[in-house]
């Protein structure tokens, strides 16, 4: 069975790739392709899929993907399946780029975060929760013995800086309209993490008139990648001033805010895992737009036998064991929470290892690419076993 996976070489598809190369009787052909692929790339790959045979095509993010509807006629006519898996927000590309994605019933959408999946299948879609993963050839504890620590606690991320200059000159202005509001929905969540962001969002808007030319939806979006970039900037700050061993690991965009000592570098697939390894405390500040899904920090720091703390969400308490004797992370909920667990943490050498090492044995037990690509084929296979045949194919 040869199946053709669009390659822009970001994030993850590198791990995807290699596990689907683990399933048994898959030939999987790697197409290399634009995020936003121009007509003629766009034929360029049907053809490719044509010549080879595909009986599937896997995206990320639909990556690959154009907006005219080529590819889409194309694996329609001949009917062959389309695995997306968005580990980001689904709704980006058709909200900020007036990008727009057409179901099909031989379809399946993965969601990184459970709290799309309803909205996915309101919009018609075969969606489904399938959590980030970790390869272990990249992420792992290395040799013990040579272990030392040179942080005590770190936070790995970017700033969204750029990100949102990007994202707020589509509607410029618009959200500098909202900035109380936005003050009172971060203080909010920072006293709890819990906090429904998105309906306090929806009333506000509901209430106040709209830019001419913004959707709701849009207007939606932007104000809460606002509030969630406000929120972990605002947390992040207090972190570094209250704690003189922290140190953020990122992009140059924290130097707005941050002097240059307590920013470091660390590249995903060369020097990342050793940051983990080394610090004796990661945080994982999520973004509030992660409703309910992993964060990549939640699998690669404890696959590289670090100690995480992680924000309390319902996903993250059915996945791991956040207290207890059995213990494998560490969940905050509210910023207060968080400062009692790092100062805890920091005294209790003996069991911040323990916790780190039950983390480490459930991630690589569960939560591999191997896993998450063996379960997306089963979901897939019974979808399709459900499905009468398409006619003329």
């Amino acid at each position: 069975m040869n199946i053709a996976f669009f390659n822009q070489n970001f994030l993850i598809q590198r791990e995807v790739i290699a596990a689907l190369r683990q399933l048994p009787g898959m030939n999987v052909i790697i197409v290399d392709i634009p995020l936003h692929p121009m007509a003629d790339q766009m034929q360029q790959a049907r053809r490719a899929l044509e010549t080879y045979g595909c009986s599937a095509l896997v995206t990320i993010n639909e990556g690959g993907i154009d907006t005219g509807g080529i590819l889409w006629e194309f694996i329609e006519s001949k009917g062959i399946v389309h695995v997306n898996w968005s580990v980001d927000d689904p709704f980006y590309e058709e909200l900020i780029l007036t990008k727009k994605f057409r179901p099909s019933k031989r379809r399946f959408d993965f969601v990184s975060d459970k709290g799309y999946v309803e909205p996915m299948r309101q919009r018609g879609y075969h969606a489904y929760f399938l959590p980030l993963a970790v390869d272990t050839s990249i992420f792992n504890p290395g040799d013990p013995s040579s272990k030392a620590w040179e942080h005590d606690i770190v936070f790995v991320g970017n700033s969204y800086l750029y990100h949102m200059n990007d994202m707020l000159k589509t509607c410029p202005g618009f959200v500098d309209t909202l900035a109380p509001f936005l003050g009172k929905v971060v203080r909010h969540y920072n006293d709890n993490v819990a906090y429904d962001v998105e309906d306090s969002i929806t009333k506000e808007l509901r209430r106040v008139k709209l830019p001419r030319d913004l959707t709701f939806e849009k207007a939606h979006y932007l104000a809460k990648h606002a509030a969630g970039y406000l929120a972990r900037k605002q947390m992040i700050l207090f972190l570094v001033k209250k704690y003189p061993g922290f140190k953020v690991f990122g992009e140059s965009g924290w130097l707005n805010d941050l002097p240059a000592e307590r920013l470091g570098t660390a590249k995903y697939y060369d020097t990342l895992c050793d940051v983990y390894r080394k610090a004796k405390i990661t945080i994982d500040i999520n973004r509030m737009v992660i409703r309910n899904g992993f964060t990549q920090r939640v699998l690669d720091v404890p696959a590289s036998g670090g100690f995480v703390i992680t924000s309390s969400k319902p996903v993250i308490n059915e996945y791991f064991e956040t207290s207890g004797p059995n213990q494998e992370l560490a969940a905050f909920k509210s910023i207060n929470d968080l400062m009692g667990l790092i100062d805890y943490f920091l005294r209790n050498d003996d069991e911040r290892v323990a916790i780190a090492e039950r983390g480490m044995q459930k991630v690589i037990s569960k939560h591999t690419y191997n896993h998450r690509i063996a379960e997306m084929f089963r979901v897939i296979s019974q979808g399709l076993e459900r499905m009468p045949p398409t006619p003329g194919i």
